[in-house]
């Protein structure tokens, strides 16, 4: 996962981490090897990408009404390659004869839409960015009088 790297006719060397995880934080050293030894020091803190259904923890909607999930990306610094939604452990991104519909601004957000929401419609839904902590949400759909 470590991998020292040098550019040769710049003098340049670098150190890249890959998939860095939390336990990698800490402070780094950069030392050249003259006479005195010569050193920077970095401080490394890794930050965790996360979703956040702006609706969470609970959305209570009545029954025939558009039911708007949003899922917003915090602290992501690339696109995931996916945003899946998942409604009772069951994915729902393709399930459009049901009246689901999901559209992903790739960076920032993914907004899952269901229309004339039903009983059925109620439950846990979770949006799960790859690459990132996904966030949940119980719905409600209370029925009219």
């Amino acid at each position: 996962r470590f991998l020292v790297e040098h550019t040769r006719h710049l003098g340049n060397w670098a150190l890249r981490i890959k998939n860095a995880r939390k336990e990698d934080e800490g402070l780094y050293e950069c030392q050249i090897s003259t006479h005195p030894p010569q050193s920077i020091f970095i401080e490394l803190r890794i930050v965790e990408a996360a979703a956040e259904i702006l609706e969470a923890p609970d959305l209570h909607i009545d029954e025939g009404s558009t039911l708007r999930l949003e899922c917003k990306l915090k602290r992501a610094t690339e696109s995931p390659l996916y945003v899946f939604w998942y409604h009772e452990d069951r994915m729902v991104n393709y399930d459009q004869e049901d009246g689901i519909s999901v559209s992903t601004n790739k960076l920032t957000s993914s907004v899952l839409t269901v229309r004339n929401a039903t009983a059925r419609h109620g439950g846990n839904y979770t949006c799960a960015p790859a690459n990132a902590r996904q966030s949940s949400v119980y719905v409600h759909v209370l029925k009219g009088t």
